[in-house]
């Protein structure tokens, strides 16, 4: 039992940096991350005006450290997209998408999620329809 507390370092170490059951936590910028969900455009009112956004809704939970916020990882379910000003036009409301950029905590209040996605690359999401295998034919039974 010499080794256990270098033991123990070693399952901390290994742990660091997640959330048990759910998987890693992301990191703030200049850590480049893949999130997958389905885009959305949303107007928040903003000191007498509207505020236009697109938002990512993610497909799952993920978890965002932030030491500025929490010693934890914080659970995130939607993030504010910045960084493009305009989307082409296959980008429409629900399409699912994967983004790839940088996270940064929101410091504004026309940042309107917890957490921005600074956008490096989106791109759609293709459906890919499933091929169903021919009924077999009664003669062949």
């Amino acid at each position: 039992m010499k080794h256990w507390p270098v033991l123990c370092l070693g399952v901390c170490a290994a742990l660091s940096g997640c959330v048990f059951g759910y998987g890693r936590c992301l990191f703030l910028s200049p850590v480049e991350e893949s999130l997958t969900g389905k885009l959305h455009f949303r107007s928040y009112p903003v000191g007498g005006g509207i505020d236009h956004v697109a938002v990512l809704a993610l497909d799952s939970t993920a978890y965002v450290y932030a030491p500025g916020e929490s010693r934890y990882c914080e659970a995130v379910n939607q993030m504010q997209l910045t960084g493009w000003s305009e989307y082409p036009p296959d980008l429409t409301e629900n399409v699912p998408v994967t983004v790839s950029g940088s996270l940064i905590p929101s410091t504004s209040p026309r940042q309107h999620t917890k957490f921005l996605i600074k956008v490096h690359n989106i791109e759609r999401i293709l459906a890919i329809p499933l091929k169903h295998p021919a009924a077999p034919h009664a003669a062949n039974r």
